[in-house]
């Protein structure tokens, strides 16, 4: 396997978060999309990666059904689960009365499940798990980001349309 190259993204993001500057709620919800599809596509990249790097990787049957099976987890995940989250974090943003920092972009408990994602895909490293699992479960959780995100996309156009109207 390929050494594993610093991570540039986190930086980016954090970097994004901490600017000294204040948000209108679409630039928000814009801005909660650009994080969770980054997230997802990083994920979807090493998931991939490490199904192609596993051992099993010539066994092409067997890598069809473990990335389908990961592909339709992610895809329920992100459709059932983490898309009510991002329906909720819509919806709390949508209350905002005035423009925040980007770092109130997801509330305290959204922040807590972005931790526990990043720590199951740290741990699974840190665990030396097989490739064939950690390719499986990075490549379901950034399906479900990825999905997911398109709620945030969604809200931050429809939030665009209703600001043109009123002008």
């Amino acid at each position: 396997m390929h050494p594993t190259p610093v991570p540039i993204m986190p930086f980016v993001v954090l970097t994004l978060l901490l600017l000294p500057i204040r948000l209108a709620k679409t630039q928000l919800k814009n801005l909660a999309f650009f994080i969770w599809l980054v997230g997802g596509s990083v994920l979807l990249y090493r998931g991939f990666d490490f199904l192609t790097e596993a051992p099993e990787h010539t066994n092409a049957p067997l890598l069809a059904i473990v990335a389908a099976a990961a592909l339709a987890i992610g895809y329920g995940k992100g459709k059932f689960v983490l898309s009510k989250t991002s329906r909720k974090n819509i919806d709390r943003i949508n209350e905002f009365t005035e423009p925040k920092k980007p770092i109130q972009v997801y509330s305290l408990r959204s922040w807590i499940m972005i931790s526990l994602m990043v720590g199951i895909s740290l741990a699974l490293t840190a665990l030396n798990t097989p490739l064939l699992l950690r390719g499986a479960v990075n490549l379901g959780i950034g399906f479900g980001l990825t999905i997911s995100s398109l709620a945030y996309l969604k809200a931050a156009n429809h939030s665009s349309e209703k600001e043109i109207i009123a002008n």
